[in-house]
């Protein structure tokens, strides 16, 4: 069984270190993310994770200039989508995510 709240908790906490606060969940940050299920949540976080290997993007550099907190990011991204895709094969997006586990 999926406790829902805290895989939100555990989400916003993420997206809020990273400065996404407009990805969060029920947050007064938030931005279009009302209807977003568990599925959003995955999908959302491989894109992000994405973009630190995407040549270029603010994230991918940070391998250069702070190794230990693009270690640190990617890991806690990896662990969110590999704790929580096993919930989501019924589940179908709200939004698009640029991501594989979109529908």
């Amino acid at each position: 069984m999926i406790n829902e709240k805290r895989a939100i908790n555990t989400y916003n906490n993420i997206m809020s270190d990273l400065g996404y606060e407009h990805n969060t969940i029920g947050t007064r940050y938030s931005e279009s993310t009302e209807n977003w299920n568990l599925r959003d949540m995955v999908a959302e976080c491989d894109y992000t994770l994405s973009t630190f290997y995407e040549s270029g993007h603010y994230n991918e550099e940070l391998i250069y200039s702070d190794r230990k907190m693009w270690k640190n990011y990617t890991s806690r991204l990896k662990r969110f989508i590999t704790n929580y895709k096993l919930y989501i094969e019924n589940m179908k997006c709200c939004s698009r995510h640029c991501s594989k586990y979109d529908n």
